[in-house]
């Protein structure tokens, strides 16, 4: 893909993220079905891109990045319902920090200081959230939070493991048994009014396409551009959840979010810049 077409179809992906909270918001339905019932909609959605690929190998570490991001889907819709929609995008993008960690112990990749400050600056933020008496959503629904940046972390290190496979095998028997473990869940609950249905939908199409689009465009862009130009998703989900839901984080946790914005950033173009000289 050609590199200015390449930066415009990222921006409308991570756009298209950004509404994901609000979404989840939207749908009336409890949590943990809203996640079976997306990752059916998006499995199938992913199929004809399984299919037309040539790489079907299944190992370790596709099976590892699957189980991660299958939980990571589960912890992102139950915290962005029990909690704010800041709060639970905030926690997704901590993921670089933990990818340091789990990269040291599993990669054998040295910590740099800045690892450290950028760790630091992070759990400060993550803290903030959690005390955020003010921000709404249960202590519950901000502990889950923080599973997300973890369990998006642990997808990152096992996709990272996959150099000469398919990653995008991955994502969709992730999609497979986060939906297969939502059936029962589904059925618990009941299905969902016309409104929910269709919005339920709407969020599968989203979370499938979006993902493969995403890998094309990549093909595009600068290891920077790759990195940086998703962050449209944390900072646009709480602007769309305050215009149509009035959900207003509170003042420690948009400190919260301005600290792991900066330092996951600041972070990620010094290990960038560093590679390069």
């Amino acid at each position: 893909m050609e590199h200015h077409k390449a930066i415009l179809v990222t921006c409308i992906t991570a756009l298209l993220w950004s509404i994901c909270g609000l979404n989840i918001k939207l749908i009336n339905w409890v949590p943990y079905a809203i996640a079976g019932g997306r990752s059916i909609v998006a499995a199938l959605i992913l199929t004809p891109f399984i299919l037309k690929s040539k790489n079907h190998r299944i190992n370790r570490y596709v099976i590892g990045g699957a189980v991660c991001y299958a939980a990571f889907n589960y912890c992102f819709n139950i915290s962005t319902k029990l909690a704010t929609s800041a709060i639970a995008v905030m926690m997704q993008y901590t993921a670089p920090v933990y990818v340091s960690v789990l990269a040291w112990i599993f990669l054998k990749e040295k910590i740099t200081k800045a690892d450290i400050v950028s760790i630091i600056c992070v759990i400060v933020g993550m803290l903030l959230f959690v005390f955020d008496g003010a921000a709404g959503g249960s202590a519950l629904g901000k502990g889950i939070a923080v599973l997300n940046g973890i369990f998006f972390a642990g997808m990152s290190i096992f996709l990272r493991f996959q150099k000469d496979g398919n990653p995008v095998m991955s994502m969709y028997l992730g999609n497979v048994i986060s939906g297969i473990i939502g059936i029962p869940l589904i059925a618990s609950a009941g299905m969902p009014d016309t409104k929910s249905f269709l919005l339920l939908i709407l969020a599968g199409v989203l979370c499938g396409s979006t993902y493969a689009v995403y890998a094309i465009a990549s093909t595009g862009l600068s290891a920077l551009e790759t990195v940086l130009l998703p962050i449209i998703d944390p900072v646009m989900n709480p602007v769309w959840v305050f215009l149509f839901l009035g959900e207003i984080p509170g003042i420690l946790s948009i400190i919260g979010s301005v600290i792991v914005l900066i330092s996951v950033t600041a972070r990620v173009i010094y290990g960038l810049k560093t590679e390069h000289t």
